[in-house]
């Protein structure tokens, strides 16, 4: 009798499958999460779709922007459809890894960028074990996982070259255009208004922040893509559309941190082109370093206390800026208020931090009631409206730090590729992967949008490609042609 004998990939299958399992079910009665009872069957999925991955990515890419929030009445939630299509993703990879390891470039995965995305996130696993609430921290770093994994890591499978980023852009500029139509014309019916501005998204995104920052990341992008067409050809005509609507949507989103950033991309530009951005960088990070200083000395963040009576939600734009520029409008004072109790935490635990997802839960103790405005119960549950604040807060300042010089890095990057492209289609992708990652840094400082689908998984992908144009160059010496 001849005895059959399992395969070592397909016992490696078998036992990961049922690790998977057990604790996919174990994970879902624990952190009381449903969507972790449907991972063995994303699993079987992934295994199926292995073999078309790419086709999965680029619809993933596709749906992104027009991605959904999903309440369910016992509390669970999820992003539709984006997030089930991440872990199908995150399970594909998984494949990969336990039998295709051939088509994984090491390169990329040893590369300087990757190795640092690596430490932070194995900070975060750290720092999770010492919170307080260790279920919030870890469910933090679950969703994490499968937005790390679908976008860094498939999206370094799928995006090596300039033909796979035309696929890419494309599946993202076509729905982002149709969307910014739909938004711009149902702001029209409310005559533009500013205090309408919020219902004019719905239900595709949050707010008006979320919607105008992920604008300003497209803008570099669409520009870049204007030049990759001849005069007169329809796609041409129809990016110049998209770059005028998207400059439109930008505009009457009403977001103050999303015009900035895009007046910093423009800066950045010029200090890309002139070899400056580096420099530019490090002087900023100082200036920020004492400023900080600044504020905490001699308690002189508390000459900057608003007015509880004048704190108030202004319904004309022109009376929003005014009190902007004067601190009592009420999204900024709630901002300090919260960056306050934030500089106390992390007074309070400056090396581990709270833990990953653990600002909310924590801060009102840390609150100081001169700050205070009306909106301050904070019924949507939100956070620091600061992410360098929020991961000090949480991670320390070793986890501020890795993050710090992720950025830095990333920026360092772009600024020396640039240089090196001679191929003016290969440097102008450069320069809008760089500046549109510009324009997420720059929002993050306003916002914590880096835990956000549509923004934060665009940032995981643009370090993935930018990685992969490194390779590329260091593999063609620059020599190499653009193949369509």
């Amino acid at each position: 009798m001849v005895k059959l004998q399992a395969k070592p990939v397909e016992l490696n299958i078998f036992w990961t499958a049922t690790i998977l399992a057990i604790a996919s079910m174990f994970a879902g009665l624990m952190l009381n999460e449903p969507l972790f009872f449907l991972t063995p069957i994303g699993f079987l999925f992934a295994y199926q779709l292995i073999l078309n991955y790419r086709t999965i990515f680029f619809l993933l890419l596709f749906v992104t922007p027009g991605a959904t929030e999903f309440y369910g009445a016992s509390g669970f939630s999820t992003t539709l459809p984006t997030e089930p299509i991440m872990i199908v993703l995150m399970f594909t990879f998984l494949f990969f890894v336990l039998m295709k390891r051939e088509i994984l470039d090491k390169a990329f995965f040893t590369h300087p960028l990757a190795i640092i995305l690596y430490i932070h996130f194995t900070w975060m696993l750290f720092t999770a074990i010492f919170a307080d609430e260790i279920v919030i921290s870890l469910k933090y770093l679950l969703a994490k996982t499968w937005f790390i994994v679908a976008f860094f890591y498939v999206g370094g499978l799928v995006i090596k070259n300039f033909s796979d980023f035309k696929i890419a852009f494309w599946c993202l500029f076509v729905p982002t255009l149709l969307l910014t139509i739909y938004t711009l014309n149902n702001h029209l019916h409310y005559q533009f208004r500013f205090s309408e501005v919020n219902k004019t998204m719905v239900p595709f995104f949050r707010n008006h922040v979320n919607y105008a920052v992920f604008l300003a990341l497209m803008l570099p992008l669409t520009i870049a893509a204007s030049r990759w067409y001849k005069k007169y050809s329809w796609q041409k005509m129809l990016i110049n559309l998209g770059i005028l609507l998207l400059m439109l949507g930008i505009y009457f989103s009403y977001t103050r941190s999303s015009w900035l950033s895009v007046a910093g991309a423009l800066v950045a530009y010029l200090l890309i082109k002139h070899n400056k951005l580096i420099p530019a960088v490090f002087a900023s990070i100082i200036g920020v370093i004492f400023f900080v200083i600044y504020m905490v000395s001699n308690n002189n963040y508390l000459d900057y206390a608003p007015e509880y009576t004048k704190t108030i939600y202004h319904s004309n734009f022109s009376d929003h800026m005014e009190s902007t520029m004067s601190l009592e409008d009420v999204s900024s004072a709630e901002r300090i208020y919260r960056w306050v109790a934030a500089m106390h935490m992390i007074e309070e635990k400056p090396v581990l931090g709270f833990g990953p997802g653990q600002f909310y839960f924590n801060y009102k103790a840390y609150t100081t009631n001169k700050f205070e405005t009306y909106i301050s119960r904070n019924e949507e549950h939100s956070t620091v409206h600061n992410y360098y604040l929020q991961i000090t807060v949480e991670q320390g300042f070793i986890g501020i730090a890795i993050w710090a010089t992720l950025l830095v890095m990333i920026l360092w990057k772009g600024q020396t590729l640039y240089n090196k492209f001679k191929d003016p289609i290969y440097k102008g992708l450069v320069m809008a992967i760089t500046l549109s990652t510009i324009t997420i840094i720059i929002n993050i400082s306003l916002s914590d949008l880096i835990e956000a689908d549509k923004i934060g998984t665009c940032f995981f992908m643009f370090m993935a490609i930018l990685i992969n144009l490194e390779l590329y160059y260091n593999r063609t010496k620059n020599n190499g042609l653009i193949t369509d």
